[in-house]
């Protein structure tokens, strides 16, 4: 199933790493399924994309359960409650909620004693915290606008002095993120017991706006005050007439390959240790990508240039092996990318709705054991909005293809003819086959996840809380069984959960908050 983990139900406004993700996967286990493919999970920039992230490597606040903290006796039940009373409206308001995120998570820090989070170093994480003690320092603004010359273009000097002057900003964000990290690990240990795998993605670009940009300018094609010589995008075609104009910087692919994709492969190294599963996001750009000229309007002005092709892959593998990867080789696709799929022997995708009226190859008939299939992704319309928008011709070829003699307009939870089209995925040759939510809810287009090409409205949706409990999970645990694809650590028991914290109202209490003792 594709579900953000962001449009999990709960009280904080947004999704979190706490009890209903945890729900969530039971209820995956228990109806058949083995797979949660959550998106991108780090932390977005201002435009709140999961695919356009003010670093490639650390995990987005947001998602932090505040629970913990009253577990750990940096807040109380009182701040908690402050912070938990977000009405369920179905829409994510990031503007809000991150601000709110920010002060709490800020009122927890402060009372923390000692650095509890001392051993947590990751690769990346001292640029990181810097960069966004930056951030803060300047509103928020993007590293090629700051006023100081030095700490815009990476300078020694300018940045030993910032380090002293932000320490404390900084061991705040080493401090989320350490939260994040302890959150993440619990989920995906609960996720395995459950025999559930985490499916993540990982975009291919990385924001201009980004940690990686700001201190490896070279490798993006930068100079030091941001300017960029090309940006990302996609040409026109089916979902933008003029093409996407993405505005992430072009990789300077053959200074990569001087150090033999040192980068990449750190970056792929720490997906698959956060992920069970990745997504590559736009494969074909690793063959060919749509560079766009500095200035341009529209994505109509780019034009094709050749990508690192396998040498990249086989640099990664070497040094960490075979990598569980899904290409998402969508899009304007030749015989050049079909052939470097080939050759990294990684799966590709089809799409249900991309079938009839479009293209043979995304049928259910002609899925094939290599591919993983979709009802529909996150850039698509739901499945109900998909069928009830059809022309009328081609609705009667699906629901003939289908054997669906019922009535196509009737929506909401378990509609028949979602059933029937989810049932076609599920029955094909496909190694994987994936729903999102949305398909399962029998949910209209307002429900949409993302509309590629549209800035406005993206990423907001979310479940309401009792949504699961409206799904037939005994259908599709039984559909999941006779498609040989049930899950097998479904009738497991209940993996040992801990009890409930207690807390007093007061964080200054004897016990006292969180030492490095008591975490070590």
């Amino acid at each position: 199933m594709l579900l953000p983990i962001t449009a999990l139900h709960g009280p904080f406004g947004i999704g979190v790493l706490g009890a209903e993700a945890m729900e969530f996967i039971d209820f995956l286990s228990g109806a058949g399924f083995h797979i949660w493919q959550i998106l991108p999970a780090e932390h977005t920039s201002a435009c709140f994309s999961p695919y356009k992230c003010v670093s490639a490597f650390a995990g987005e606040p947001m998602l932090i359960d505040p629970r913990m903290l009253l577990e750990m006796r940096l807040i109380t039940k009182r701040e908690l409650t402050d912070r938990a009373n977000e009405p369920e409206t179905g829409q994510i308001d990031y503007e809000i909620i991150r601000e709110k995120q920010w002060i709490i998570l800020r009122l927890a820090f402060s009372r923390l004693i000692g650095k509890p989070y001392a051993d947590f170093k990751p690769s990346w994480l001292d640029s990181y915290a810097l960069f966004m003690a930056l951030k803060r320092r300047y509103g928020d603004d993007p590293w090629y606008e700051w006023p100081d010359k030095g700490e815009r273009s990476h300078g020694a000097k300018s940045l030993r002095a910032a380090k002293e002057e932000l320490a404390e900003e900084i061991e705040f964000n080493k401090f989320v993120q350490w939260l994040f990290d302890i959150q993440w690990r619990k989920i995906k240990d609960y996720a395995a017991k459950r025999g559930v795998s985490i499916f993540g993605d990982l975009p291919i670009y990385v924001s201009e706006d980004s940690v990686e940009v700001w201190n490896r300018r070279r490798l993006f094609d930068a100079d030091a005050d941001g300017n960029f010589r090309a940006t990302g995008g996609a040409p026109p075609d089916y979902f933008t007439p003029d093409g996407q104009h993405w505005g992430n910087p072009i990789y300077n692919w053959p200074l990569m390959e001087k150090d033999n994709f040192k980068w990449w492969a750190a970056r792929i190294k720490a997906a698959v240790e956060r992920y069970d599963i990745i997504r590559l996001d736009h494969f074909r750009g690793f063959e060919g990508y749509w560079s766009i000229p500095a200035g341009a309007e529209t994505a109509r002005e780019g034009k094709w240039e050749k990508g690192p092709g396998l040498p990249l892959f086989k640099a990664i593998e070497e040094k960490l092996g075979k990598l569980p990867v899904i290409a998402e080789d969508l899009g304007e696709i030749d015989e050049d990318v079909e052939a470097l799929l080939k050759e990294t022997g990684f799966r590709g995708m089809r799409v249900l709705q991309f079938g009839f009226s479009e293209d043979d190859l995304h049928m259910p008939h002609s899925y094939t054991e290599d591919c993983i299939a979709y009802t529909g992704t996150h850039d698509n319309t739901t499945l109900f909005a998909w069928i009830f928008d059809m022309d009328p011709e081609d609705r009667e070829r699906v629901l003939f293809y289908t054997g669906f003699g019922g009535d196509w307009t009737s929506g909401g939870p378990n509609c028949e003819i979602n059933k029937s089209l989810i049932r076609s995925v599920f029955t094909s040759a496909a190694s994987i086959a994936i729903v999102p939510i949305q398909d399962m809810l029998g949910y209209g287009m307002d429900t949409r996840t993302n509309t590629p090409g549209t800035p406005e409205g993206n990423w907001r949706f979310r479940i309401r809380d009792g949504a699961l409990g409206l799904i037939d999970s005994g259908f599709y645990a039984e559909l999941n069984k006779a498609c040989y694809r049930d899950n097998p650590a479904a009738e497991v028991d209940d993996p040992e959960t801990d009890d409930d914290a207690e807390a007093d109202d007061d964080p200054a209490t004897d016990s006292g908050p969180v030492t490095d003792s008591k975490t070590n």
